[in-house]
């Protein structure tokens, strides 16, 4: 009689250790093979104020239009509201041109209509701010970013047209920050922000700090872009640029990598693989 409580010999036990390891032949299946997905190839289009490698130009700026009609077009274009009096002013023409080619320039992305369907009365209004401030999202005037253009002229004649790129990127960051799709990136940055601090000298805190990450990513020709080689020594705002790249425009990049040349004499970007150079000269800022 078979003693449950008896323990098997050592040659026993091994062999009940073999039988309840085998598996048939023809159960062990090869996982199938599934092949790599690859990137699909990226179409740039000419360089912008600001930008090397912008989206294509879905509405080319139209030179000879009267800024009413600038005004006009560029809501149509982009589906919101402008609002202010500094979209009709003469003197502000080519700073509206910079805020049609940047916003042009993210067309092929989902940053502005994320920001849209979080926020169905979004505008941007063109309007002076009391203070320092050159822009800002809902202080001036709620649910809209707002720009003050008078004071923009200052940078635009100092040749920081860069600059202006980075304040829309980043105002619209603010905007951006406070949607749903934000909750995880904006959480994900606070930790990181926690271990390497200030990312700019135009930032002190978790949430500007999170707009100028965003800011500079599109505006790599803004001067001292913290993202430049000289800045971004042993990498420190790697990790800042890839979760920007990954998780607010989708793996879409508008320059080069944090730390490589960048190209800013506004020449066409000839390359379409994403894993080709978009950078291509040393930094020559326009």
């Amino acid at each position: 009689m078979h003693n449950p409580l008896k323990r098997p010999g050592k040659v026993a036990a091994a062999t009940l250790l073999a039988a309840s390891l085998a598996v048939p032949a023809q159960a062990i299946v090869p996982a199938p093979h599934v092949p790599q997905k690859t990137s699909a190839p990226v179409t740039y289009g000419a360089p912008v104020i600001g930008i090397p490698a912008p989206c294509p130009a879905s509405h080319p700026y139209p030179s000879d239009a009267t800024p009413s009609q600038v005004r006009t077009q560029l809501s149509k274009n982009l589906g919101i509201g402008l609002v202010g009096k500094g979209w009709d002013a003469t003197a502000n023409a080519p700073l509206v041109k910079i805020v049609w080619e940047t916003l042009d320039g993210l067309s092929c992305t989902g940053y502005l209509s994320t920001i849209k369907a979080a926020n169905p009365s979004f505008s941007l209004n063109a309007s002076p701010i009391s203070g320092f401030a050159w822009g800002d999202w809902g202080l001036t005037r709620p649910g809209s970013v707002t720009f003050d253009l008078g004071k923009w002229q200052e940078a635009y004649s100092a040749g920081d047209k860069g600059r202006l790129v980075r304040i829309i990127v980043h105002e619209l960051g603010h905007a951006w920050s406070q949607t749903p799709q934000a909750q995880g990136p904006y959480n994900r940055f606070a930790t990181m922000y926690a271990r390497t601090g200030n990312f700019g000298p135009y930032a002190h805190n978790v949430n500007e700090n999170f707009s100028e990450i965003i800011g500079y990513y599109v505006a790599r020709c803004a001067q001292d872009n913290p993202y430049d080689a000289k800045a971004n020594v042993d990498g420190r705002h790697d990790a800042y640029y890839e979760l920007v790249r990954a998780d607010v425009f989708a793996g879409r990049e508008f320059a080069g990598a944090p730390g490589t040349a960048i190209d800013c004499s506004m020449k066409p970007v000839i390359t379409r693989d994403p894993k080709e150079a978009l950078d291509r000269a040393p930094i020559s800022r326009p």
